[in-house]
């Protein structure tokens, strides 16, 4: 107990000893505690390691810190300002609609004008003369191309210039080396061109023959009405260069009495081509084109090879 009385700190209450505070020991507390806050706001500031325990460098910190923060959400503030200004885009006028559609059209016009001018023709065939390949009123696809940088071939359907429907006088007529209508004399550039669809059978120098070889029951022919005291009905067959040519296309044995339907012995010239029909008995072709019976290479248009219209017909050309 004499050790006890000597210390100030220590009292007695109650025979139990009590230990006072020591204001020392408060003392250091408390700056054990100011230097932890102090250590815990310098880690969660960003400082220079040459900056610890300089109350002026960190006090220069902190200052640049907070300026820093208010340069960035200025930044922001104006940024939001340009955004909220900023005016809505205005709708086009029906005036702009109106053009771009003008130029839409524009465009698919030029587009169709060149396909169907360049790369393919579209054509009708209006009678029954390339039954059954191609039935009447049948609408065709053919190559431009074909022709312009190919070369034409013997059994192509194709399509060519026949001749012109004169828009003066209103007469159909085959195409001649005067290139003028012969009824009223119009230049065939003034006319309306009149397009056929057949067969090339002839090529440059052949030699091509149509010769009566028999005859077949009447009932074998149907694409146009016959009589025949007989029964009987004269039929021919196609020579090509002194050979006798199967044509699987033809639809019916081909008719050939030296009068309606003439026998024929022609070569065909250099650069031209001999156009018949497939439906022999009942097509308009080069037998019946008197002394300009054939085909110039520069009249050839394209290379058929689908029939489109109508749905049930479509499919390719053989």
């Amino acid at each position: 107990m004499e050790n006890n009385k000597n210390n100030p700190f220590i009292e007695i209450v109650d025979h139990k000893v009590t230990e006072l505070p020591d204001p020392k020991k408060d003392k250091d507390k408390d700056q054990d505690k100011d230097q932890d806050k102090y250590t815990t706001k310098l880690q969660d500031e960003p400082q220079d390691i040459e900056s610890e325990g300089n109350p002026e460098v960190q006090s220069d910190i902190k200052t640049e810190i907070k300026s820093e923060a208010k340069q960035e959400k200025h930044h922001k503030h104006a940024g939001h300002s340009r955004d909220q200004k900023e005016p809505e885009e205005k709708k086009p006028g029906v005036l702009s609609e109106i053009i771009e559609w003008i130029k839409i059209l524009v465009f698919a016009a030029v587009a169709a004008f060149l396909l169907n001018n360049f790369v393919i023709a579209n054509s009708t065939v209006p009678t029954g003369s390339m039954e059954n390949t191609i039935m009447a009123g049948s609408r065709v696809f053919g190559s431009r191309l074909k022709y312009t940088f190919g070369d034409v071939a013997r059994d192509d359907v194709a399509i060519f210039i026949y001749g012109y429907t004169c828009r003066n006088c209103g007469a159909e007529y085959r195409e001649t080396d005067a290139g003028v209508c012969p009824n009223c004399g119009q230049a065939d550039s003034k006319n309306r061109v009149i397009y056929y669809v057949k067969r090339v059978i002839g090529m440059p120098g052949d030699h091509i023959e149509i010769k009566k070889t028999g005859e077949v029951d009447a009932s074998e022919i149907s694409k146009l009405p016959v009589k025949s005291s007989t029964g009987k009905v004269p039929v021919g067959t196609l020579y090509v260069n002194g050979e006798a040519k199967e044509e699987v296309y033809l639809p019916e044995p081909m008719i050939c009495d030296g009068n309606q339907f003439p026998e024929v012995d022609v070569t065909v010239p250099e650069g031209c081509y001999y156009m018949l029909g497939d439906n022999r008995n009942n097509s308009m072709d080069a037998r019946y084109w008197g002394s300009n019976n054939f085909v110039k290479r520069d009249r050839m248009i394209a290379k058929v090879y689908v029939k489109y219209w109508p749905l049930s017909e479509m499919g390719i050309v053989h």
